[in-house]
């Protein structure tokens, strides 16, 4: 195994490490809301399924984002 293997490797195990810190964070169950809590538009079948608990639309999800980015600074 030369450096690139072992580096490989090691990269391989950080990313599985975070993505099972990532999933028990979404432990329970994963209610979906079927109209955005902001605007009551109907979000998306493949939204819902894709996101955990998801509760808004994209457009409004974009605006959330922004909004906190903003008052962060960014």
């Amino acid at each position: 195994m030369d450096n690139a293997d072992r580096a490989q490797a090691l990269i391989d195990m950080r990313l599985n490490q975070a993505l099972q810190a990532n999933k028990a964070k979404f432990t329970g169950a994963d209610v979906d809301e079927i109209f955005c809590r902001k605007c009551g538009l109907e979000i998306p079948q493949q939204r819902r399924d894709a996101i955990h608990s998801c509760k808004h639309c994209i457009d409004c999800q974009q605006i959330i984002e922004r909004r906190q980015r903003q008052q962060l600074g960014k």
